[in-house]
């Protein structure tokens, strides 16, 4: 069995870390078919910065993605996948460290621990708790409850070497001097540290992928495992992706939340498709666009550990070629759920004027924008142009009524003999009749954008109202 978590916080939008890593434990878990389970879990112990909003929120995105999990706050046990609604379960693991001695209460006020941190930093040295409660005697730290002071509790970390193995990383150890770190606040309220720990284990997580930030992290949960005596999850930090200048990735260097390039008309199959690619190679095709393909084909041990660089015209990549794989049948009938005039026009033509335009227009909203021609008519641009029109294109509209078939083949043969006969050059014929039945400079080709608008209204366009006639 595998069983993977995502563990958001709920104290912002959804972005391409975050993303990514809930797409990697998916992957993870969807592999293993009946034998894995994708976790959503809420990690709101900040309850000052977590918002409902941002938690429901970000279920959206994920849905949106594709990332459907079997365990969340909407299903699964009877049991609450908020760390918020779990102190319980945290009280009792505090009283079990408690039990072993493996905790002790600390006194020292905030005052303290920031003037500590201060005289640490200018020395040099890394900030770290000094240990100064640790070995406080029992009846000062009984007389000082009973005055109503309320310490917080701290993990008396072991003097031995904590050493994990990474899937990404390999065997990873680390010296025993990074300070006895706070299980629960001065209010009862337990850390991420230790919720987290908690609740990996009550909920019985094989696996955790996440950002390699969290490195030092894991380095004291397993040292709160070691300390409970539980077994802990396997764990894979990948590398942090960084923004084009090789920053962290942030709202200030380019990270941008996953609603966004929802609104814009991003397919969800190429944010997949994209974030695959950050930091994951596959041992196969180069680009895979099912979650399907991609949970048989993802390892982590194929992470590699060199930080990807975010890069926009990349998942634009992914986002053409999304589209084209979605084809221009089901692309119309998106477009036509959107505005149900795209219904009522031939459908192979309008297909293929959808496929002439992918390659520039990208998105729904922008391929709407560029077919908008269709809907405007002749009144939205040709007014100001006719007045200055050129003499010959009502003439260009009479001779299109006995064009057939109406096609752009026919169609091309029969506008060039008419440049033709009038003497005109190539740009000063074409030009024109674009501006007049588009009222834009550039676009698909004409004979096309003809074929769709069809006889009656191409000439309409060219000639004014007696173009119906």
């Amino acid at each position: 069995m595998i069983r993977t978590r995502f563990a958001p916080s709920p104290t912002g939008e959804l972005h391409i870390g975050g993303a990514r890593t809930a797409l990697f434990n998916f992957l993870f878990a969807r592999g293993a078919g009946a034998e894995g389970r994708f976790v959503l879990r809420i990690d709101d112990t900040d309850a000052e910065r977590s918002r409902v909003e941002y938690e429901r929120r970000l279920m959206e995105e994920l849905l949106w993605l594709g990332l459907d999990w079997d365990e969340g706050p909407d299903r699964g046990l009877s049991i609450s996948y908020r760390q918020s609604e779990r102190g319980l379960f945290y009280d009792g693991a505090l009283s079990n460290l408690r039990a072993r001695a493996a905790v002790y209460p600390c006194f020292c006020s905030e005052e303290r621990l920031a003037a500590l941190r201060k005289e640490q930093l200018a020395r040099g040295e890394p900030p770290r708790y000094d240990g100064l409660c640790r070995s406080l005697p029992r009846d000062e730290v009984e007389r000082r409850m009973a005055g109503g002071e309320r310490p917080c509790w701290r993990f008396a970390l072991p003097q031995k070497t904590i050493a994990f193995h990474d899937m990404v990383r390999g065997d990873l150890s680390f010296a025993p001097d990074m300070g006895d770190f706070v299980v629960a606040r001065s209010d009862g309220q337990a850390t991420y540290l230790f919720a987290s720990v908690v609740d990996d284990h009550l909920m019985e997580i094989t696996h955790v992928i996440r950002g390699d930030e969290h490195v030092p992290n894991t380095a004291r949960q397993q040292a709160l495992f070691d300390a409970l005596s539980w077994r802990s999850p396997v764990y894979a930090h990948i590398p942090m992706i960084l923004s084009g200048d090789h920053q962290k990735l942030s709202k200030r260097t380019g990270s941008t939340p996953i609603r966004r390039y929802r609104e814009e008309g991003y397919l969800p199959e190429a944010l997949c498709a994209y974030l695959s690619t950050l930091s994951w190679v596959p041992s196969g095709p180069l680009s895979l666009f099912s979650l399907k393909e991609m949970a048989a084909a993802f390892s982590p041990a194929r992470i590699a550990t060199s930080s990807p660089v975010h890069d926009e015209a990349h998942l634009v990549h992914h986002q053409r070629e999304a589209m084209r794989r979605l084809g221009s049948g089901a692309i119309l009938e998106r477009l036509t759920a959107l505005d149900p005039r795209f219904g009522k026009f031939e459908p192979a033509g309008i297909r293929l004027l959808i496929g002439d335009l992918l390659e520039e227009y990208w998105t729904l909203p922008l391929l709407q924008d560029a077919l908008s021609p269709l809907f405007a008519g002749p009144s939205a641009w040709a007014g100001e142009l006719r007045k200055s029109s050129e003499p010959w294109l009502s003439d260009a509209g009479e001779i299109l009524r006995s064009v057939e078939p109406w096609n752009e083949e026919t169609l091309d043969k029969r506008l060039r003999g008419f440049m033709k006969e009038r003497g005109l050059r190539g740009r000063d014929f074409f030009h024109p009749l674009r501006l007049f039945l588009t009222g834009r400079e550039s676009g698909p080709p004409l004979t096309l954008l003809m074929r769709v608008l069809g006889r009656d209204e191409t000439r309409t366009r060219l000639e004014g109202p007696k173009g119906r006639e």
